[in-house]
């Protein structure tokens, strides 16, 4: 459209739309019409508009007949509620009229299908009640002009209309009563014209089945399978919508599961068959109850003799044309499941229902490529393995189990070798030629094909354990390695469910005994690269098993060993590496020189990355820790730490060099790799701690690393840290750092990477309020507090200070919290961890912090009253155990202290926490908003006056004007009347929040 006729004044004649139309109107352009539509706005609302979209029908044009339709459409959506009822009744007599003239002359479907609609707009929109839409139209096309509607209680006969009209009048008449259906649908039951419009469809429905009857009966020609394959759309629209509508009108429903026999025959047509297929399936897949028994039994009589054939040789020649017939297939067994699992002996139902499920995954062709429908069955089999599970699951457990339960262990072990079968990868020559989204599909087949094998192995146990260890081993006996991974695949997802069953677990001898592992581990050997991640990914699942099977140990590492030299191997191989030592630590001691050589010739190789140095190093260290006694794991240990001090030498060395980029991924590196040594160094959680000393007779666990040799490997250790004087500003270095120590502070005994609170406490002090990952910082001093807060830990007094002197820096430099929130959030997390261990850091007059303490007080409350949510809660949460009683021992002069700072603080809370409540709040918050709000109810007596003066503040935000003093008393009343209820107190503070913010009808009432 040129700008000219953009800019032009709207259309004011029939003439002056019919040129416009015909100038612009371009077939297929969504822009065009929208800018022929802008152009008709002023036509379509102005009072003349009924008068020209009436003559424009008149158009010899199609377009603009379109156009004319639509203009009604408009017309009636936006003035129609609105019209007078003579008004009404002449625009309902126009629109039959044009519809019964233009059905006659031939009119295109586009024009007649949005007169259709335009009709439907009338019937939903006019203030005239139109009773029977679909007869007074057929009566219209009989008389061949608009014909008077027909009295409600007149026994006109739609059937005998629909035998006098002709095809295309019919069709037209299907496209009405579809449009209906559909768009009725569309509209919710809320509103008294709404709800006076389904009920009328009650009524419409019966003529719609007539239409329908009448339309699906057999005519042996063109014709009639077109007049066939509309019935069959329009019908299956009304079924749609009558699920929602009609679940409590059995009678309705009625009308149209009578005409189930007569579109069922669309299924034998073979023009129709594959519509009929997509509408049946729907049905069944969304609508299951809509079906008798009597009407499954049709279905499967059908399936049987018509579908399963065209399916088979569908199956045998990969054709894509067997698509639909496949679905319907699964779904019909979805939707009776219970009679395929109980009556398996049914021959035109379950048996060939079975049967034919099997048959799809027995086809050629891999999931994802040319077979889609094996990707579609396993909706079937997940309804089929939960309904037998949920029969499992409901009878007693010392019952006899259901007689059919013996057919469904022969099925679902027949499901798992289908399965197992399918999920072979296909060869190189035929993956590389696969796209994108093929390679997904495969993927995505497997993985939702274990998941479905975890819901059988529920069933089935131990004998689909050995049935898949059976299938493997047969396949490895003949080198038929596609279909070894794809047994290694289904082992590996089932391997937690394995190890919580031991008669299930006894039988992974069968694997682990045989040759499996050492065959893959000869690289000379042509295997698959798949196989070997496979079994890589096998053993990092299983270490559990080989912990307590120590003679698999050689084989498994040596092969993992290998891998890690294997570049598309390497990082699968050290994942499993680092499970698998980490689970059997205690059995690989003796290997350890062994494996620090391999991890020399595997640093000096091509597959030397960050992430496989990081897994293999902690890996190593897992094996040291379970070394005794203590003074044996120091040299080993010092050898891990020399590698890392090489790549902190490193990346000091790059930085002198001015390459940056290397020197940070070294750095980077070295102390992730000193963090994974840490987490490797933890005793386990499951490994009992001896209350024995170890050989050394002088040195017991509880002080060996506190000893000469002990801070010697720390301080090794703490000077790794000095690469950060090269990477300060990167934060992947600081998060990596903060890992360091935190691998210490889960300890529960002295250890070497257990290192002294000043090292964390010297770690903060170096940082700026903009260091990068400043957060992680202070939340590594918060643990290190909070472990030092248990009744059985040491305290650290001074070392708590200067954590709180630096936190209370930090928040002078940033002044309010909004200017960084997560660093403000962090450092109210400090001050909440030293209640209330290390309370007279805080409040104790004499403590380095008094000077600062206003400073904090008042910007704890400023973070309440901000909107970030993070420092708010932190706020609220420091507030509270303020405000509660210390649970711990508290010098007198630091406790009234407290109990001051409540008290000068108090007014200025309780105001806040109002603020918040009365609307300032996101609603999430109200909880957290609740607990300070709890804690002054309960231990402060002048707690009322403070919210009272809270609430008849005029600092208070606006609140709804439903609001006023009595409900704000009202409110009062009932909080401080629960006294610190929990549960009820949030109840209350929502109510008045939603109240004060207008989104309840009332309050109070």
């Amino acid at each position: 459209m040129d700008s000219s006729s953009a800019g032009a004044a709207p259309p004011q004649t029939m003439d002056e739309v019919e040129r416009l139309v015909q100038r612009l109107y371009q077939p297929g352009n969504p822009r065009v019409i929208t800018q022929i539509n802008d152009q008709l706005q002023r036509l379509q609302h102005s009072s003349e508009g009924w008068q020209i979209a009436d003559a424009l029908l008149n158009s010899q044009d199609a377009n603009v007949r379109f156009f004319a339709a639509l203009t009604f459409t408009v017309k009636l959506n936006n003035d129609g509620s609105m019209l007078d009822a003579e008004t009404a009744q002449s625009v309902q007599s126009r629109l039959i009229s044009w519809f019964v003239r233009l059905v006659s002359r031939g009119e295109s479907a586009l024009v007649t299908r949005k007169l259709c609609s335009t009709l439907t707009t009338y019937y939903l929109r006019s203030p005239v009640h139109w009773k029977r839409p679909l007869l007074h139209a057929a009566l219209s096309l009989q008389s061949r002009d608009a014909a008077s509607e027909p009295d409600p209680d007149a026994s006109v006969n739609m059937a005998n209309i629909c035998k006098s009209l002709s095809m295309p009048q019919v069709v037209s008449l299907l496209w009405f009563a579809g449009t209906l259906a559909d768009e009725v649908g569309r509209m919710e039951n809320n509103t008294p014209a709404h709800a006076r419009r389904h009920a009328q469809m009650e009524v419409i429905v019966e003529d719609a089945s007539s239409l329908l009857r009448h339309a699906f009966s057999p005519v042996a020609d063109e014709a009639g399978a077109r007049l066939r394959a509309e019935a069959l759309r329009c019908y299956i629209t009304w079924v749609n919508y009558g699920q929602p509508v009609w679940p409590q009108k059995p009678d309705c429903l009625e009308y149209l599961r009578q005409l189930i026999p007569s579109a069922v025959q669309c299924l034998l047509d073979p023009e129709l068959q594959r519509d009929a297929l997509d509408s049946f399936r729907d049905i069944l897949e969304s609508y299951t109850t809509f079906f008798r028994e009597e009407h499954m039994e049709v279905l499967a009589s059908i399936i049987s003799e018509h579908v399963q054939p065209v399916l088979l040789q569908a199956l045998q020649d990969k054709d894509p044309e067997g698509l639909p017939y496949g679905q319907m297939v699964i779904a019909f067994g979805d939707a009776n499941i219970q009679q395929v699992a109980e009556q398996p002996e049914n021959i035109n139902g379950s048996s060939t229902i079975l049967k034919l499920l099997f048959d799809i995954l027995r086809a050629p062709g891999y999931p994802g490529d040319e077979d889609e429908l094996s990707i579609f069955s396993i909706e079937f089999w997940n309804t089929y393995i939960e309904y037998v599970n949920d029969m499992l699951f409901s009878k007693d457990a010392d019952g006899a189990d259901p007689p059919w339960f013996g057919y469904s262990r022969v099925v679902l072990s027949q499901l798992v070798e289908l399965l197992w079968a399918k999920m072979s990868t296909p060869p190189a020559d035929v993956a590389k030629q696969w796209t994108d989204a093929e390679s997904d599909g495969f993927k995505e087949f497997r993985l939702d094909t274990t998941d479905l094998m975890l819901s059988i192995y529920v069933f089935l146990g131990k004998d689909m354990l050995q049935q898949l260890l059976v299938l493997t081993l047969r396949s490895l006996e003949s080198r038929q390695w596609r279909a070894v991974e794809a047994g290694m695949f289904c082992l590996n997802k089932l391997a937690d469910n394995v190890l919580e069953d031991q008669p299930s677990e006894d039988l992974l001898a069968m694997l682990f005994s045989s040759s499996l592992f050492r065959d893959v581990a000869d690289f000379s050997q042509r295997i698959p690269l798949q196989a070997r991640r496979t079994a890589i990914d096998l053993l990092g699942s299983y270490g559990r098993y080989i912990e307590h099977h120590a003679e698999y140990l050689p084989d498994t590492v040596r092969f993992l060993f290998a891998s890690l030299e294997t570049g598309p191997l390497t990082n699968a191989a050290a994942k499993s590496v680092a499970s698998l030592c980490s689970t059997c630590r205690a059995s690989l001691t003796g290997e350890l020189d062994g494996f620090t050589q391999q991890y020399q010739r595997f640093l000096n190789g091509p597959t030397n990355e960050p992430y496989t140095k990081e897994k293999v190093i902690g890996a190593i260290a897992a094996i040291i820790q379970a070394i005794q006694p203590h003074s044996a794991k120091v040299q080993p240990l010092l050898a891990l730490i020399q590698y890392v001090e090489n790549d902190v030498q490193a990346a000091k060395d790059f930085t002198r060099a001015g390459d940056q980029e290397m020197a940070e991924l070294m750095g980077v590196n070295a102390l992730e790799c000193l963090g994974s040594i840490g987490k490797g160094m933890q005793v386990p959680e499951d490994v009992p701690i001896s209350i024995y000393d170890d050989d050394e007779p002088h040195v017991s666990k509880a002080n060996f690393w506190d000893g000469d040799e002990g801070r010697m490997v720390q301080q090794r250790i703490i000077g790794c840290f000095s690469v950060l004087q090269v990477l300060g500003s990167s934060g992947e270095a600081i998060e990596a750092a903060c890992q360091v120590l935190r691998s210490g502070f889960a300890e529960t005994e002295p250890g070497p990477f257990v290192l002294p609170p000043a090292v964390t406490v010297s770690f903060l002090q170096q940082c700026a309020v903009n260091t990068p990952q400043l957060e992680a910082v202070l939340s590594t001093a918060c643990i290190l507090i909070t472990q030092h807060s248990k009744s059985d830990s040491k305290r650290i007094g001074p070392d708590a200070t200067a954590v709180c002197q630096q936190a209370a820096s930090f928040i002078k430099q940033l002044g309010t919290p909004r200017n960084d929130p997560g660093v403000a959030a962090s450092c109210i997390d400090v001050l909440c961890r030293l209640l209330p261990y290390y309370t007279a850091v805080l409040f104790d007059e004499s403590s380095p912090l008094a000077p600062s303490l206003q400073t904090i007080l008042d910007f704890s409350t400023q973070a309440i009253e901000g909107q970030d949510p993070f420092p708010k809660r932190s706020a609220l949460d420091f507030w509270t155990r303020l405000i509660k009683p210390p649970t711990a021992p508290v010098q007198e002069q630091v406790l009234n202290r407290m109990r001051q700072v409540v008290t000068a603080y108090g007014p200025q809370l309780a105001l806040a926490l109002m603020r918040q409540v009365v609307g300032l709040a996101q609603r999430s918050d109200l909880d957290y908003v609740c607990e300070p709000l709890k804690a002054l109810i309960t231990h402060q007596p002048v707690t009322k006056a403070w919210l009272e003066a809270a609430l008849l503040s005029d600092s208070l935000p606006p609140v709804s004007a439903a609001v006023g003093e009595r409900e704000k008393y009202r409110f009062l009343q009932q909080i401080v009347g629960l006294r610190g209820d929990s549960r009820k107190t949030k109840e209350v503070v929502k109510e008045f929040y939603a109240a004060c913010r207008g989104t309840v009808v009332s309050y109070g009432s």
